[in-house]
């Protein structure tokens, strides 16, 4: 009787995403900065963005990385914060500033393709403003509302907030032109909460993020108080922001974010800056976008590289900057299938333009790496 051939060897089963994000990464140390995440090398990607930051002096960086809609690296590199011991991980939340358009834009989406409304319906259906904005000019910048809130004064909550902000003049006629607006997208934060009788926060994580396991969203300034202070203390792990100092040279950690944006109202800036979520989550709800959303959010546009529904129109795909005082992101999904989430936590405009040009030269370039299903 003849021996039974061993079993060919099986190979290893890769972690889930939810795997990932719910056990602690490997960390090692690269030219003494830590390096967390998974894979547990890539010296092609590593050692380039290891020296990077040291040249351009960043306190570190958050990054995930995809390819045809499944994850093949998340990485962190450096620490929490300047002097802190933890190292940063890209499972770590971070305030996502004007990322959080694209997440109020797809919930317009969700609600057109539900016939709940049309992208050409009025916003003083809902809201009390000019009768010629639509929310399509609100979705793509093109409504004539004021890039920021002129009138700084307290308000109890953000809808009186905005209130305030909607008795502002026009700066032009809408449709007319494109201008950058946060008050139109926390215009739209009202509208979707009268639409669907619940704060926006609360929808998009029920209806756009739990579809997808993602549970590292929330708003900073929905927190409670003590929250709050948790979050800007370093208490609760977040990536920290950093101010930078041009005349001295270095990074601060900022201590006040969420206090100091709970001062000016209740949910303020919700739709539009204050939504917190980790790096990988945010690729996993950027890979979730389908080729019919991308078709007519490139329709919507006003120019082939322009503005669509919660995108930029560059860099050869659908792509968002998110910065703030002490941070600067970027998101880019390419229609070839390569999509990556870069958070700096930085103000230093030139050192983060380096930086996420490098990223994005050495993204584009990585060879096929071993697929994590989303799962």
């Amino acid at each position: 009787m003849l021996a039974s051939e061993p079993p060919e060897p099986q190979p290893a089963r890769l972690p889930t995403r939810a795997e990932l994000v719910r056990r602690p990464l490997p960390v090692t140390v690269l030219e003494g900065t830590s390096v967390t995440g998974f894979p547990e090398s890539m010296p092609e990607l590593d050692v380039r963005l290891v020296q990077a930051l040291k040249e351009a002096a960043l306190p570190g960086m958050a990054l995930a990385i995809a390819q045809g809609g499944r994850l093949v690296a998340m990485r962190g590199y450096g620490t929490l914060a300047s002097g802190s011991p933890v190292a940063l991980e890209p499972t770590l939340p971070a305030m996502l500033c004007s990322l959080c358009k694209p997440l109020t834009a797809q919930a317009f989406l969700l609600l057109a393709q539900e016939n709940k409304l049309t992208l050409e319906d009025r916003a003083d259906r809902w809201i009390a403003t000019d009768p010629r904005i639509t929310l399509r000019q609100l979705l793509t910048h093109r409504s004539g509302l004021a890039a920021k809130f002129l009138d700084t004064s307290h308000a109890a909550t953000e809808a009186e907030h905005v209130k305030k902000a909607l008795t502002e003049p026009l700066a032009f006629t809408p449709g007319e032109r494109f201008l950058y607006s946060n008050v139109g997208y926390q215009v739209l934060g009202r509208i979707l909460a009268t639409v669907t009788s619940q704060r926006p926060d609360q929808f998009i994580q029920k209806r756009l993020l739990d579809p997808l396991g993602i549970r590292s969203y929330f708003v900073a300034t929905y927190l409670t108080p003590a929250d709050q202070v948790r979050y800007d203390s370093g208490g609760a792990y977040v990536l920290t922001p950093h101010r930078y100092d041009r005349e001295t040279r270095r990074h601060t950690p900022v201590r006040d974010r969420a206090t100091r944006l709970a001062k000016e109202a209740l949910g303020s800036s919700d739709t539009c800056g204050a939504g917190c979520m980790s790096a990988v989550d945010f690729l996993h709800f950027l890979c979730s976008i389908t080729p019919a959303q991308r078709q007519r959010i490139r329709k919507h546009a006003s120019e082939p590289d322009g503005y669509g529904l919660g995108w930029m129109l560059k860099d050869g795909g659908l792509a968002h900057t998110g910065i703030g005082s002490g941070e600067t992101h970027y998101a880019l999904t390419r229609e070839s299938g390569v999509s990556y989430v870069c958070f700096l936590p930085s103000s230093n405009d030139a050192a983060c333009e380096k930086i996420l040009a490098r990223v994005q030269s050495l993204v584009l370039r990585l060879r096929q790496s071993p697929e994590i299903p989303w799962l």
